[in-house]
């Protein structure tokens, strides 16, 4: 049986959530072992109802019992669509077949064609929408802005006069099952960090249009919304700013002072035992390391990784040598940051290898197309000798220094 919500969020406006504890893998990649849930709402005028949104296929019967506990199915007389992807469009269809088509549906100009594509829907009462169109309705006022690459080409944001509302779709969500609904009703750090690994593995291919987008909205439309509704996790009523600003420094990869992101493959622990005196010396230097490892008897989230790279100072790449290449996880995982966490941000590698040496000079090809800066690249033979940990150390100590003389640099 799912867990829903349904609640009444501003007069006549209702959320209506389900916390997904089923999916494992979000997009079949992302590792979210603290679910995610899937918010849509509805307007409820005396002309009939809005609906905007809608959840995943697999909880579509939970979504028409919610909207029929709300209102007759056949008052709902709009359908905004923000974002085409099937954990949001996937209920759809059966909605559709309730109506018998007498609704129509609002979206991007793109939004038809995924309508067909993914639905083989063609006879439907679509309006595409321009950016800063509106639609009067119910005595209400909703103006739509297009959003385009956060994170696919039809997405988009509604503002509701009445309250100042922005409807947000997939900006501002976050991973998790929040105990709340909203943000004044949880601890926000730790829902903070499920937010961040969110908007770096579903939206950080596109994060300069994070930046471009908000500022467009905040600027050059003068929306300042006081309260934000997302399709994921928590709704902002409180503190607007707080997940607004979060994302702009999530998308420029604005760094906490003295964290490092460690990240390392160790097949049979000889890179472990060099990342342990890495880790150490880190410390003595007053950095806060987090490491994350992909051993035999563990393997981090990739989601993870990626998160704490965005607001780390500096990044820790380790792995071995593996059939003249780089271990297959480790080149994985440095593709995903490439694409995802492409920050400008100091970057140590230490590789390990048994007869020949490869991976170190295989990562510095790799990095050659990236933003980061490879201050040290240290490959070592089997085990760790004592000229290895100073090695190690002193490798250590360049990324310190280098850190230090970028923050003056900066003052």
């Amino acid at each position: 049986m799912s867990q829903t919500t349904v609640r009444e969020i501003h007069p006549n406006l209702y959320l209506l959530r389900v916390a997904d504890t089923r999916t494992a893998y979000f997009e079949a990649l992302w590792e979210i072992p603290e679910g995610v849930t899937y918010n849509a709402y509805l307007l409820k005028t005396p002309e009939g109802a809005v609906l905007f949104d809608g959840w995943k296929s697999v909880y579509q019967e939970a979504f028409l019992e919610a909207l029929a506990s709300l209102t007759p199915l056949e008052a709902i007389r709009h359908i905004v669509i923000h974002h085409m992807e099937p954990d949001h469009s996937g209920s759809l269809p059966a909605l559709l077949d309730r109506l018998h088509g007498k609704v129509t549906l609002w979206g991007h100009p793109f939004t038809k064609k995924l309508l067909a594509a993914l639905y083989g829907l063609t006879e439907i009462d679509f309006q595409a929408v321009k950016s800063g169109q509106s639609l009067t309705f119910g005595g209400h006022t909703l103006t739509f802005y297009h959003t385009p690459w956060l994170h696919w080409p039809e997405t988009m944001v509604t503002h509701l006069a009445e309250g100042n509302l922005l409807l947000t779709g997939d900006i501002f969500g976050s991973f998790g099952l929040p105990e709340g609904i909203f943000d004044d009703e949880v601890d926000l750090q730790p829902y903070l960090d499920a937010a961040r690994k969110y908007t770096i593995s579903v939206i950080g291919f596109y994060r300069d249009k994070i930046v471009k987008h908000l500022t467009t909205l905040r600027d050059t439309y003068g929306v300042h919304p006081a309260m934000i509704l997302p399709a994921h996790g928590l709704l902002w009523r409180q503190a607007p700013e707080r997940i607004i600003q979060s994302y702009l420094n999530w998308a420029v990869g604005k760094p906490q002072p003295g964290k490092i992101a460690v990240l390392y493959s160790s097949m049979y622990r000889y890179v472990e035992r060099g990342i342990g005196v890495l880790v150490d010396e880190f410390q003595r230097q007053g950095y806060t390391p987090v490491v994350h490892r992909m051993v035999d008897e563990e393997r981090g989230s990739l989601a993870d990784m990626l998160s704490d790279i965005v607001d780390s100072e500096a990044v820790v790449l380790g792995t071995e040598t593996y059939e003249a290449d780089v271990f297959p996880l480790t080149a994985f995982l440095l593709s995903e940051i490439i694409k995802k966490a492409n920050f400008a941000k100091p970057l140590l590698v230490l590789g390990v290898f048994g007869w020949a040496p490869a991976a170190g000079r295989k990562l510095r090809g790799l990095l050659e197309s990236s933003a980061f800066d490879p201050v040290h690249i240290l490959e070592l033979k089997g085990l760790l000798t004592g000229e290895g940990e100073a090695q190690i150390r002193a490798a250590v100590q360049e990324i310190v220094s280098h850190l230090a003389q970028t923050a003056t640099t900066k003052v």
